[in-house]
């Protein structure tokens, strides 16, 4: 995608939007004076991050660092609480309703897809104002890695090694007809270096210790915490059992939830409480375990790529951003696991850091930003920071005027959906959800953090209400071709039989 002349022509005669992936005729930087960007995703990390106080013991030392270096978006959320929707969004800029991408993609369907994603996403971009694209580990999903990035480094065996002859460790799957996953926890393998994030962390090093030709857009994405909560035991010593703290749940947390809610948020083949709770809590005490135990080994391969970046050539002009695709519940309304639309779930780590030689112009350091953004504003805002011009069809909106005053205007809430229908609104204060049935949930942060109250049918509320509901989508696209049938339990099962996915 480095045929210069033809793109220009093209875009002289046809407008900067005839072909997707032409230089469009806007006001951008010069070349050399463009920042690179260092793009870190994180699979399944919640708020359980020291500067984001999700969990008392939580060991994350460099992402801590690098908050302190730009803005950290306290009340950020995905658009969309699992993998495959959260990404396409993000890369394409366009929300779920938009582009029909509700559940996991899989097939071709995305690769042909000229409207929404192929030419469409962020790396396109990009590329075609003259950036080198790499990426690294897990990026895309449901589009080849290799259609979106100039050089794709690999996954290196996606989740990472597993025990032979399908060996478990501590949870073993139901025997029911719905679609799992590699839940379980234990310590395994024995080197960091058998690890799938440690590899891609050394590929991402070695291209930040090189000298490049033009300005890059270098995707690293780290699997763990993201099942199987599998790391070597060095990252499990530095959390003792016994003195592992549980999160606050509650045993009657979905009792005044509509009851399309509980169907629709069911999870028949991963843990819920009951297996949890089990003598004294003894899984649930590993699980958590577990879990921190990943979040502090993918914050050790952080802290490897930015010492790389500090340390190397490119240290003083490049703009960094680090985000998790989604949420992740540890035992919060009867679950292990993202697929829903509370706050656990939706809810994303996310820091954006100027490069050195920009830092006067978005921001202070260190600043923390309360607005309700979401991971679909990336794609703007890194076009502004990096001087190119603004892709009109772009959903989400540029983070650059909150970057420069934390308390700017802003919009009243962000979206999340999970399923056609169904979604999710994250105002400052309040969360508010609305399924296909009209049934509502809306609970207030302020007095209530861990959402155990539903205010929904509370008349004082009314006007709220109101407010939220203005907010929902007007239109909502079908599914799209791309979409595959995968249900997690009975409700999705007939949802998508009703709307055609096969």
């Amino acid at each position: 995608m480095s045929c210069r002349n033809f793109t220009l022509t093209l875009a002289l005669c046809l407008g900067a939007a005839a072909h997707p992936l032409a230089k469009p005729l806007g006001q951008a930087a010069e070349p050399a004076a463009r920042p690179n960007v260092l793009f870190i995703a994180i699979d399944d990390l919640n708020d359980w991050v020291g500067c984001l106080g999700g969990h008392p013991q939580a060991r994350t030392p460099n992402i801590d660092r690098l908050a302190k270096r730009g803005t950290l978006f306290v009340n950020a959320h995905c658009q969309g609480p699992i993998c495959g929707p959260s990404r396409a969004s993000l890369l394409s800029g366009f929300y779920p309703h938009t582009t029909g991408v509700y559940q996991q993609p899989a097939g071709k369907a995305m690769e042909r897809d000229r409207n929404f994603f192929h030419g469409q996403m962020v790396s396109h971009t990009f590329d075609g104002h003259g950036y080198r694209t790499l990426a690294v580990g897990k990026i895309t999903h449901g589009y080849p890695a290799r259609r979106a990035f100039d050089v794709d480094g690999g996954k290196f065996a996606g989740s990472g090694p597993k025990p032979s002859g399908g060996r478990r460790f501590n949870y073993h799957l139901p025997d029911v007809p719905w679609t799992g996953t590699q839940t379980d926890w234990g310590s395994f393998p024995d080197r960091d270096d058998e690890m799938s994030d440690h590899k891609s962390a050394d590929w991402a090093v070695e291209r930040l210790a090189a000298k490049h030709n033009k300005p890059f857009f270098l995707a690293v994405g780290f699997i763990r915490p993201h099942v199987p909560f599998y790391v070597p035991q060095k990252w499990f010593d530095l959390f003792p059992l016994e003195e592992v703290q549980l999160p606050p749940i509650r045993d009657d947390d979905l009792s005044d939830v509509p009851e399309i809610s509980r169907r629709i948020h069911a999870l028949p083949k991963y843990p819920r409480l009951d297996f949890l709770q089990r003598n004294g809590n003894e899984q649930f005490r590993k699980c958590v375990r577990a879990y921190l135990a990943c979040v502090a080994f993918v914050d050790h391969q952080v802290g490897r790529v930015l010492d790389a970046l500090d340390n190397g050539p490119h240290g003083g002009n490049t703009v960094v951003v680090l985000f998790s695709d989604h949420g992740y519940h540890l035992g919060e309304k009867d679950r292990v696991s993202k697929h829903s639309l509370w706050e656990e779930s939706a809810r994303v780590p996310l820091v954006v850091v100027p490069a050195k030689s920009q830092a006067d112009r978005f921001g202070k350091r260190g600043q923390r930003c309360a607005k309700p953004v979401g991971l679909i504003d990336l794609y703007p805002t890194l076009l502004e920071m990096c001087g190119l011009p603004a892709r009109k069809r772009n959903e989400g909106e540029s983070l650059v005027p909150l970057l420069r005053n934390t308390t700017a205007e802003w919009r009243f809430a962000t979206l999340t959906t999970y399923g056609r229908g169904n979604h999710s609104l994250r105002s400052e204060r309040h969360r508010y959800l609305r399924f296909e049935d009209g049934s509502e949930e809306l609970y207030d942060h302020a007095a209530d953090p861990n959402e155990w109250t539903n205010l929904a049918d509370r008349a004082e509320h009314a006007a709220l209400l109101r407010r939220f509901r203005a907010e929902l989508p007007a239109e909502e696209a079908p599914y799209h071709p791309a979409v595959r049938s995968g249900a997690v339990n009975a409700w999705f099962a007939e949802h998508l039989r009703r709307h055609g996915v096969k």
